[in-house]
């Protein structure tokens, strides 16, 4: 019953299926919980609209209070970090970060100072140091969870990353490989069996 009250209060006149088949907003939308207009979609995996529990993912993450997502993105911010101070500063992409740890730690330790002296929404940080970039809502119909991804950018440069939420929780912050589009979230995320410790990047994965 709650994901039917969900649906009557999606407005379609936003959306459109795009040139890739995607279910998007025909231009940016107003995002409560980033305080922000962004652009959005869901991967609706060939089909005109949607599913119910998609819609639910996409209203329980626009309706997360902006002070907790806000104390979230700065929660996924610090952990990144923690976890690029101790990598080498060498490591192999395929292996790490695309990017040199040394410098994703920098820039998440900036954006999260700005996220936390700043009284504004996540969405409207200062753009020099976080910007939110969109939201996809991707497949999810055989997890027992709801997914979201937002992608963001940290730093002047500036650096493309990526926040995973799962029931409206951030589950993890990396940087932005369209995680979504890759075979990881079928073989890993849109699981029956969906285990954090087997879906997160290595170096996410606990100790």
């Amino acid at each position: 019953m709650e994901e039917k009250n969900y649906i009557s209060n999606f407005d379609c006149s936003l959306w459109r299926i795009d040139d890739w088949g995607l279910y998007a907003t025909k231009s940016p939308i107003c995002i409560n919980s980033l305080g922000c207009d962004l652009n959005a979609w869901f991967d609706v995996d060939g089909e005109s609209f949607p599913t119910d529990k998609q819609l639910a993912a996409w209203m329980g993450f626009c309706n997360i209070n902006p002070n907790e997502m806000k104390e979230m993105m700065i929660d996924g911010l610090t952990k990144l970090a923690n976890k690029m101070d101790v990598l080498p500063n060498d490591v192999e992409p395929e292996f790490g970060p695309i990017f040199r740890p040394m410098v994703i730690s920098r820039n998440a330790k900036r954006s999260i100072e700005a996220v936390r002296h700043s009284r504004k929404t996540l969405g409207k940080v200062a753009k020099s140091t976080l910007k939110c970039s969109s939201v996809v809502v991707p497949l999810q119909d055989k997890a027992p969870v709801r997914f979201i991804v937002m992608n963001f950018q940290i730093g002047r440069r500036p650096y493309e990353m990526e926040a995973v939420f799962c029931n409206e929780r951030m589950l993890m912050v990396g940087e932005n490989s369209g995680i979504w589009t890759r075979l990881e979230w079928i073989n890993e995320f849109n699981i029956p069996m969906f285990n954090i410790g087997t879906a997160l990047h290595p170096y996410w994965r606990p100790e």
